[in-house]
């Protein structure tokens, strides 16, 4: 019997080689992803979503992760982390649509779940602020805070106008204070301000800080013609005219701005300046004012 010779191996081996390098990789199948609803939603901000995961695997699940967004803001998510030998689960979540959310804002839910592999399945979530009723007041008359026979004192909420006294006695329902000022001119502002501290009453003593509650009122101009003020009818435009930041006062008001105004228990206004007279202790202001109910 003839050996075989070191060539005669060397070109065995080397197909052998050859045929095992050609042999094809193993592939793994992606995760299978349902979630229920199966379609985009409407939804009211407040309204408390329900969505349910449901995922399979031929090889044990590693992960699956659940977020909302609105833009880039993550505003809810939800991660869960596999034990071995498992390869179905399902995931419910629940999250609430935030009150702030602005009419036709669009909330953007991804649901992710992976073996080796990734699956990722989206929803979105369209935001409807349906219109809520308003209360209008159309002659509210302030006087100077200077004034001592004056009302210088309104609860925008109750429509409620009051004198120092009363304002003292129910200093948690005071919404803003009306003064005009040497700088400042005409000005409407919430108890809080700290501008307002420097007004006192004939004991020489500030006014405001004798109340019990100083409330944080949010104020801030806005651009709006008095037709369109006058337009108002539901809190729509209220709601879609709340500017990015506030203060705690707005200052040389002129007849026909209008002002964003935003109390502590929520209640979102616009007002606008119908009339101005007099400077200083002797002035006054008529206001109108559209306020949510």
């Amino acid at each position: 019997m003839r050996t075989p010779s070191i060539f005669t191996l060397a070109i065995g081996l080397s197909t052998l080689l050859v045929l095992n390098s050609c042999e094809p990789t193993a592939t793994v199948t992606p995760p299978l992803v349902t979630v229920n609803p199966t379609t985009e939603v409407s939804a009211k901000p407040g309204d408390l979503l329900a969505y349910q995961m449901i995922t399979s695997s031929e090889t044990d699940l590693k992960t699956a992760g659940i977020n909302a967004k609105f833009n880039s803001t993550v505003l809810y998510s939800k991660d869960t982390v596999f034990a071995a030998g498992v390869d179905q689960a399902i995931i419910n979540f629940k999250f609430t649509v935030p009150a702030d959310m602005a009419d036709g804002a669009v909330l953007s839910l991804t649901f992710t779940a992976t073996n080796t592999e990734s699956t990722v399945v989206t929803r979105t979530v369209n935001v409807t602020n349906p219109p809520g009723e308003i209360f209008t007041y159309t002659a509210v008359i302030m006087a100077d805070l200077e004034n001592p026979n004056g009302k210088s004192f309104y609860s925008v909420e109750d429509n409620k106008l009051m004198n120092i006294n009363e304002a003292i006695a129910a200093s948690a329902t005071v919404d803003l204070i009306y003064y005009y000022g040497v700088t400042n001119k005409a000005s409407l502002c919430a108890p809080a301000d700290v501008a307002v501290e420097a007004f006192e009453d004939s004991h020489n003593e500030s006014i405001v800080k004798k109340f019990t509650t100083r409330n944080n009122t949010k104020l801030a101009p806005v651009t709006m013609t008095a037709d369109e003020f006058t337009a108002i009818t539901n809190d729509l435009a209220i709601k879609a005219k709340q500017p990015s930041a506030t203060a705690t006062a707005v200052t040389k008001l002129a007849i026909d701005n209008i002002v964003w105004c935003e109390n502590v228990t929520g209640k979102k206004a616009l007002i606008r300046v119908k009339n101005i007279t007099g400077a200083q202790a002797s002035s006054l202001i008529t206001i109108e004012v559209k306020v949510q109910k």
